[in-house]
């Protein structure tokens, strides 16, 4: 399904569901939607120009001197195609040539992607004026050892990343129920490192409790990944703030640290919104986390800031890739194991996959909390079944369903965007 027809039947459902049931919603929220600059091109320059707690390109930046540019993946709406043309121009100008600069896509452990959807999601500038490669994680030969941090993570990165002269990380902010927000560091770890040291930071952020860390740009799985970060070298950043109309309202460059903190002040004027009290019923769609339930678990988990436990949640996604092309099999080996049994297997490290077992564990842990109804063209009845969810063919038979378990006096709450929206109580 297209993402227009996609998001006509979710207002269509919702129009429908507020002239039904207007009287039983609590709250209904979603992003803030800011402006954009009215030129965004002059915008990014500004920032790269001006950058946030380290110095200018012009002063970091010899001619020669080899460029890696690391960049988002598929899974993430960054306006890539408008960022990088103008980011080449600005080292062309300081006298770094095409011919010095890679840019490598930061696929964490996601599928590699195929030609035409770089093409696709960089654009044909930036794919003929330099290479662009995806982070071939599965390859260990591609990959190299640069120590351990304070915490025993062992750090494996991308070898072209770590024997770059300079680094720069381009991404967006945006709500992580693992990092806290998206951006910054994160480029770095899980982007394009080895899935052993993806396992660490997983299965550190499952056990401390997802709902702990979304939205803190200060938590422990971020301290963490920060700290591979140093160890790899992480030279610059050039982070951007999407309305919900997918439109940059806010561009911040330079250190990592600095210059991602101060987006996600303005990050959080978006994305984070309250609500005056938890749900019996939450309606809410995953947009634009879309492709897999490996993204569209954000949704999920976002969710459980506005529903009470033992409420129900009404998923409304697409997933086209089902539940992961390279995740998919744990969840179906797991999917009739309890929560303490998950947390058997992670402490005794016998599982292969241990970036999947994170992420399985939690959506365990949130299935066991609330019942969800899942509304989904690309899930097949099986994925449901492996996820543990219900079936309904449209929003309104989901709705239908929870009224029928919760009586007619249940108090329902919408979020839109639910995979970068989450609300907080008042």
């Amino acid at each position: 399904m297209n993402i227009n027809e996609f998001m006509r039947i979710w207002a269509d459902s919702i129009a429908l569901i507020k002239k039904l049931y207007g009287d039983r919603i609590v709250y209904e929220i979603g992003p803030n939607n800011l402006p954009p600059p009215p030129d965004l091109n002059k915008a990014i320059l500004d920032a790269i120009r001006n950058p946030i707690g380290c110095k200018p390109l012009d002063e970091l930046l010899k001619p020669g001197m080899r460029v890696v540019i690391i960049a988002d993946d598929i899974t993430r709406a960054t306006p890539r195609e408008k960022i990088l043309p103008a980011l080449l121009n600005e080292l062309n100008r300081i006298g770094v040539s095409d011919n010095d600069v890679t840019v490598v896509i930061a696929l964490g452990t996601h599928r590699y992607m195929s030609d035409d959807e770089i093409l696709r999601c960089f654009g044909e500038e930036v794919v003929r004026r330099v290479r662009v490669v995806n982070h071939e994680w599965r390859d260990g030969g591609k990959l190299v050892y640069v120590g351990a941090t304070r915490r025993g993570t062992p750090v494996y990165v991308n070898k072209l990343v770590y024997e770059a002269d300079f680094v720069i990380g381009v991404g967006s902010i945006i709500p992580h129920s693992f990092a806290g927000y998206g951006g910054g560091a994160k480029i770095i770890q899980p982007g394009v490192c080895g899935e052993k040291t993806t396992a660490y930071t997983h299965i550190l952020a499952a056990l401390e409790d997802p709902l702990n860390l979304l939205g803190n740009p200060d938590n422990v799985v971020r301290m963490e990944m920060e700290e591979v970060a140093d160890l790899v070298g992480l030279d610059f950043i050039i982070n951007v703030v999407l309305n919900g109309e997918g439109g940059v309202v806010k561009i911040v460059a330079g250190d990592m640290r600095m210059a991602f903190r101060e987006g996600v002040k303005f990050a959080e004027t978006i994305y984070r919104r309250e609500v005056p009290e938890l749900a019996d019923i939450v309606i809410v769609n995953t947009y634009p986390a879309l492709i897999d339930y490996w993204q569209a678990i954000k949704g999920f988990i976002h969710c459980q800031l506005g529903v009470r436990d033992g409420g129900t949640v009404i998923l409304y996604t697409d997933c086209p890739d089902r539940i992961s092309p390279i995740h998919g099999k744990i969840f179906e080996k797991y999917s009739r194991a309890g929560v303490e049994d998950l947390v058997k297997v992670i402490k005794d490290g016998v599982e292969e996959d241990l970036v999947g077992l994170a992420s399985v564990y939690v959506h365990t842990k949130y299935i066991h909390r609330v019942d969800c109804i899942c509304v989904s063209k690309g899930f097949t009845l099986e994925d449901k079944r492996i996820l543990r969810f219900k079936h309904a063919d449209t929003i309104l038979d989901a709705l239908e369903m929870a009224l029928a378990k919760h009586g007619s006096d249940a108090r329902i709450g919408i979020i839109h965007h639910g995979g970068e929206v989450y609300p907080t109580l008042k």
